[in-house]
């Protein structure tokens, strides 16, 4: 039974991977400050796995936590990072804690993860840094220019860290280059809790259910609809990607790897609008907003060829599941995490 490090735990996409982890023989020791986690999920597991499964420790990557986690467990053999702030449209209005969460958080980890001998990481990275196409679909060999947002930008500088690092051999890493994350776990017991949600297919079906009002936060595109196509990648597929990253770094003494995570499709805003409507059965007014996201990239698509060939790993749910296992999530969370 593998131990592995878990920071930011208590979030979505670290609450679903630690699910499956769980699922799969892990024992998790998990790192969170709920800032923007929750407490419940974690509960949630510990009752279903056993608290002796799921350790928790509650604190900050910017401070000593790690440290002290470390050394209480030297059995850690990889660490994932998760933790981070990742609203691109608040790293535009508060861009300095964004910089000091971000990159100074993911400093602090390695730098702690170096010292106490534990090489190993898989990184929770972001299609971001690769600013707006030049081609499609997007590989991993795309010219990585200035991303666009400064959280793309935390994102580059935490890969160049890693980057650096790995090059003198004191880090081994998988860096997991996510398009756009929905769903909620295949039961719908575990999901997305940010409320307001900025994300377009969770606020499309919160919408449905009458929990929140739905607004078109893109600029006007060059695409049929004139609305952005995206990459949509279900939460649990993304967890399996992780997964299967720490196979690897286990099986592999040496070489790192920057990996897209991403379905290989796309749809547009109106797209998602249509299908939840279709699973859902029910009509929702659209508003637009008054704050339009800047910089708005026509089109995003990933090519997943690598994470094939590295990991052989493949996406298998497709956008009707992810919605219909959101809607499962928010009729019994209607809050998420903060209600039942």
């Amino acid at each position: 039974m593998h131990t592995i490090l878990v920071t930011g735990a208590a979030g979505y996409i670290g609450s679903v991977t630690c699910d499956l982890l769980l699922s799969r023989g892990y024992r998790i020791i998990g790192i969170d400050n709920l800032s923007r986690g929750f407490l419940a999920p974690i509960q949630h597991l510990q009752n279903k796995y056993g608290k002796d499964r799921l350790l928790f420790y509650e604190g900050d990557v910017t401070g000593d936590i790690t440290a002290r986690v470390l050394d209480q467990h030297p059995e850690i053999v990889v660490c994932i990072h998760f933790a981070a702030l990742l609203n691109v449209g608040e790293s535009w209005k508060i861009p300095e804690i964004y910089e000091k969460n971000n990159v100074g958080g993911t400093k602090r980890l390695l730098e702690e993860l170096i010292s106490h001998n534990v090489k190993k990481i898989v990184f929770s990275s972001s299609s971001t840094v690769y600013g707006n196409a030049q081609y499609l679909p997007i590989d991993e060999l795309h010219p990585i220019a200035e991303p666009v947002t400064p959280y793309g930008k935390n994102k580059k500088a935490c890969e160049d860290m890693l980057s650096s690092y790995a090059n003198t051999d004191k880090l081994q890493y998988v860096s997991l280059r996510y398009f756009n994350v929905c769903g909620a776990s295949d039961d719908g017991t575990i999901g997305d809790s940010k409320t307001p949600s900025f994300h377009l297919v969770q606020n499309a079906v919160r919408s449905t259910l009458g929990i929140a009002s739905f607004e078109l936060t893109y600029a006007q595109v060059d695409t049929p609809d004139g609305s952005p196509i995206r990459d949509y990648v279900n939460v649990v597929d993304l967890a399996d990607a992780h997964e299967k990253a720490i196979r690897w770094l286990i099986n592999h003494e040496s070489g790192s790897e920057v990996i897209n995570i991403g379905s290989g499709t796309g749809n547009s805003v109106f797209e998602i609008i249509e299908i939840v409507k279709k699973l859902t059965g029910k009509d929702f007014p659209i508003n637009t907003s008054n704050d339009r996201r800047q910089n708005e990239a026509n089109k995003m698509i990933a090519s997943n060829q690598k994470a094939k060939e590295i990991l052989g790993w493949t996406p298998t749910r497709t956008m009707s599941n992810s919605v219909q296992s959101m809607i499962t999530w928010y009729t019994t969370h209607p809050l998420g995490w903060n209600t039942k």
